[in-house]
């Protein structure tokens, strides 16, 4: 599907009054599709073969936590978690399109320190964010060691975990973690350092909700 790059910024960042009100359903509606997709826009350019296994990330258990996808890239499994918290949310900040490398590079940092990692204990600071550290269930077909699982973190938000002027950070995590570390990916800094105006994209499940959409709000037919 194609995806205007410009105006998806506008609409999650820039605190556009016609955006308001909307951010919650809009994002429950194309929020987890859509970051897979950049995820897997980000992963194809070194690796052609990169895709979404499944929308079902589980302990195996009934209950507990749930995460939103798991990702294969080459021999790497992702456990992924989403969070599309918009400029909007509480701790978001808005960004003008024109906004320096420099100034995304101090805000990020900002961002993840204040909001995001605990370093004085070396954990994220929320549960809801906390548990892409739990580990998962593989999936169907994928149980052999011969895949690696690792987590990863996939932030709406403009963060910079260390001072590189990336959108995909690595950090490392204590002794005793289930892993030996967690990546971070920023959609807002990932799309600010790209140039094209469209996106195409592999958006799982978005074309069965557009479809849901239609045969419950159908065209009026014609007079």
């Amino acid at each position: 599907m194609s995806v205007n790059r410009l105006e998806l910024l506008k609409f999650m960042n820039s605190g556009d009054q016609g955006a308001n009100g909307h951010h919650t359903g809009m994002t429950g509606l194309i929020g987890e599709p859509l970051a897979v997709g950049l995820i897997l826009h980000y992963l194809r350019k070194n690796h052609t073969d990169a895709t979404c296994v499944s929308m079902k990330v589980t302990t195996g258990a009934k209950k507990g936590p749930r995460l939103d996808a798991w990702i294969r890239d080459g021999v790497t499994l992702y456990q992924t978690e989403i969070k599309m918290w918009g400029g909007n949310a509480i701790g978001g900040v808005y960004l003008a399109p024109d906004t320096s490398k420099e100034q995304l590079r101090e805000i990020g940092q900002r961002q993840w320190h204040r909001w995001i990692w605990d370093q004085e204990n070396t954990k994220f600071q929320e549960a809801l964010v906390q548990k892409v550290l739990r580990p998962m269930q593989r999936p169907a077909g994928y149980e052999s060691d011969a895949y690696r699982v690792e987590p990863l973190l996939c932030l709406w938000w403009l963060v910079h975990p260390d001072d590189t002027d990336t959108s995909w950070t690595t950090v490392p995590l204590p002794q005793g973690s289930p892993f030996k570390q967690v990546h971070v990916f920023s959609l807002t800094r990932y799309l600010m350092g790209l140039t094209e105006e469209v996106l195409h994209l592999e958006l799982p499940l978005l074309g069965q909700r557009f479809a849901w959409l239609d045969r419950i709000f159908p065209d009026p037919p014609a007079p």
